[in-house]
């Protein structure tokens, strides 16, 4: 990424360092309309996945709200399920607990 792509990157690892339920945080690599990013957030784990997801549902709107704030961007924010392994595709870690 350029010089604007690690500036987002660390306002994403701030963000995701205040953040105590967030474990990982990868800024994804794909073809997206100008100036959005992509964004993977794998969560602390709970009891379980479903636990987690419940968690994601209930926080994942205000989080991509809150991202895009932060970097005043278009976010797509997706949640990574812990048993299934890390995102799939082309990706920056960019935050790491």
């Amino acid at each position: 990424m350029n010089g604007d792509g690690n500036a987002i990157q660390k306002v994403i690892a701030d963000w995701a360092a205040a953040n105590p339920k967030v474990r990982r945080v990868w800024v994804l690599r794909r073809d997206t309309k100008d100036g959005e990013v992509d964004i993977a957030v794998e969560l602390q784990p709970v009891a379980d996945s479903e636990e987690t997801f419940a968690l994601w549902v209930a926080d994942g709107e205000a989080w991509r709200s809150q991202l895009q704030a932060r970097t005043g961007r278009s976010v797509n924010l997706e949640w990574v399920d812990p048993d299934k392994g890390p995102v799939q595709t082309d990706k920056v870690l960019v935050y790491e607990h």
